[in-house]
């Protein structure tokens, strides 16, 4: 029982066509998804009228696409995401320590400028040294860290992977990274390669001073060796004499070059001395709680993307090679005919709104028609579509508005058979033998039969010529047809095909109608 309060709201047509000089209705009803699009007087005609240009599929969009194989790409998607989640639990956890080292470049330079300099020199060698040779081979001799022959022989080719450093937020300290396979291991390599790269650092400092302070303790050796034989000699000179006086101020040159260069020792000392504690460990690496790789979140949300693109990219393959029809302007480019309309299933023609829809459509098929036909082939696009149930709606809508009507159904290509649709005042459903329509004269005779009187409307559904040739022989006496197809199912060939053959028998496809499943 309706509603008896409900106000219908008429349809509304707008639109416009992409045919020169002809009009486009766009046709909707208030609550309901059913929509109509006619086009009137659109060119339609024979075989060798037929655009050259129309090819072999329906007509394909990118967003078509990926609106209609959206599932294909959420599953490539999941199956992406569902592979990186089992590849993060399944490989080894690898965990990662951090050391900072802090350089006082303040040591080494005498302004700004020149310590920023200085600093930035520093950090270089820093970073080149902690993946040299001599400071992972250091590191090894920590008791903590277990080196293997082959880490002594070539230690940057095995735990130097391990083992990466960088400046430290754009400041003066350095971050030592060590990664192992437990968190202890990790910290450990940190804390052994960031005291080894101070002592190597020490180390090349002490190597570059050693060759000056040695020359200056020669140096220191032979001026006291000369003080003691310039005081001996001074010694054995009478005193007051002129030999002791050259004697005694020998000795002064002497003593005074000796405390120059001990002074030149002492300040390059202090020099290396500021040198060797340029750099000093500030953080110690501690264990670190969570594993660095593999990252869950990383895995997944790289796998994601990488999913979603191949995802697409299959889509599109998949969408451009599917020759099936998804859309009413599939069905009109492969019968080259306007659309009637799109419907829903026909286990929903009970619903009142899907009958408005089917009204619609009748309602339009026929104004466009040039003689209003009483005759309606109801052909299927082909073996895996059913007219039956399209035929029984139109009847039932035809019904409605006080015309009698008479559907006849092919005997045993409908899936729900003959008693699918609801008994409808006003319609007579008979079966139609398939003997009577495979010769003109069996046509003849089931016409007869019926008594046509003014005003009846008879709809025809017969098969697909792939099943039967009903459509074929029927088209001697019935010139007006639609065309069935379903969404999904209907292929663009066989939909072209059984246009072309109704309209070499000489029968008018008025339009198609494409039911959603």
């Amino acid at each position: 029982m309706g509603n008896p309060h409900q106000v219908v709201q008429p349809a509304r047509a707008t639109g416009t066509c992409a045919h020169s000089r002809v009009g486009c209705a766009h046709f909707s009803i208030q609550g309901s998804s059913a929509s109509l699009d006619l086009c009137a007087n659109h060119p339609r005609g024979r075989i060798g009228l037929r655009a050259e240009t129309l090819d072999d599929r329906p007509p394909f969009t990118l967003l078509h696409a990926l609106v209609h194989r959206h599932r294909i790409i959420l599953a490539i998607a999941g199956v992406f995401c569902l592979a990186a989640g089992a590849l993060s639990v399944l490989l080894p956890k690898t965990y990662e320590a951090t050391a900072i080292i802090y350089l006082d470049t303040a040591r080494t330079a005498t302004d700004f400028d020149a310590g920023i300099a200085a600093g930035d020199l520093l950090q270089h060698d820093f970073i080149v040294s902690a993946n040299s040779r001599p400071t992972l081979q250091e590191a090894c001799t920590t008791p903590a860290i277990g080196c293997s022959a082959s880490d002594l022989v070539a230690p940057e080719t095995t735990i130097g992977k391990l083992v990466s450093a960088s400046v430290y937020r754009g400041t003066s300290e350095l971050a030592i990274e060590a990664k192992g396979r437990t968190p202890a291991d990790a910290a450990a390599l940190a804390n052994a390669v960031a005291q080894a790269v101070i002592d190597q650092d020490s180390a090349e400092v002490i190597r570059l001073y050693q060759p000056a302070k040695d020359n200056l303790n020669k140096q220191l050796a032979q001026l006291a060796s000369q003080m003691d034989a310039e005081q001996k000699a001074l010694a054995a000179s009478p005193q007051g004499s002129s030999a002791a006086a050259a004697h005694e101020a020998a000795l002064t040159r002497l003593q005074n070059a000796y405390a120059l260069t001990m002074t030149r020792l002492m300040d390059l000392s202090q020099r290396q001395d500021r040198l060797t504690n340029v750099a000093t460990i500030i953080q110690p690496a501690l264990p670190p709680s969570k594993p660095e790789s593999p990252n869950p979140l990383l895995y997944v949300g790289a796998a994601l993307v990488a999913g979603l693109c191949v995802g697409v990219f299959i889509a599109l393959l998949i969408e451009r090679f599917d020759d099936r029809i998804f859309s009413a302007e599939g069905l009109a480019k492969a019968a080259a005919i306007p659309p009637a309309f799109v419907t829903h299933d026909v286990q929903r023609l009970l619903f009142p709104k899907t009958k408005n829809a089917y009204s619609l459509a009748l309602a339009n098929m026929l104004a466009r028609a040039p003689n209003i036909p009483h005759v309606l082939l109801v052909v299927a696009a082909s073996a895996r579509d059913y007219s039956d149930p399209v035929a029984g709606g139109l009847g039932a809508v035809a019904a409605g508005a006080g015309q009698r009507v008479t559907v006849m159904e092919f005997d045993g290509h409908s899936r729900g058979g003959a008693g699918l649709h609801p008994e409808v005042a006003g319609v007579t459903t008979i079966p139609m033998p398939e003997a009577l329509s495979h010769s003109p004269a069996g046509v003849s005779r089931m016409q007869g039969l019926q008594g046509l009187q003014d005003g009846e409307f008879v709809l025809m559904s017969v098969p697909s010529p792939d099943v039967s040739p009903a459509a074929l022989a029927l088209g001697r006496s019935v010139k007006q047809s639609i065309i069935v197809a379903t969404d999904g199912v209907t292929h663009f060939g066989d939909a072209r095909r059984t246009a072309d053959l109704l309209r070499e028998s000489g029968v008018d496809v008025l339009a198609g109608i494409l039911v959603k499943s």
